[in-house]
């Protein structure tokens, strides 16, 4: 397994963790916690993608890119 598949497989898995808490369907976590790990692997997607981007060739060319 390649570094975008293991970002973008941990993103999914955030936000679907997110959504199912943020609906209540999880009787011991509040929703304002699923939201909140909702955005933030949103967000950590997102930087990880960015800084990994000038990690790997030093230029923002979407060649470090996990969809």
């Amino acid at each position: 397994m390649n570094k975008t598949n293991v970002l973008k497989y941990l993103a999914l898995i955030g936000k679907v963790t997110g959504v199912v808490a943020g609906l209540g369907a999880i009787p011991f976590v509040s929703p304002q916690v699923g939201i909140v790990v909702f955005a933030a692997s949103s967000i950590l997607k997102d930087v990880v993608n960015r800084v990994g981007d000038l990690l790997d060739d030093g230029v923002e060319n979407k060649s470090f890119k996990a969809e």
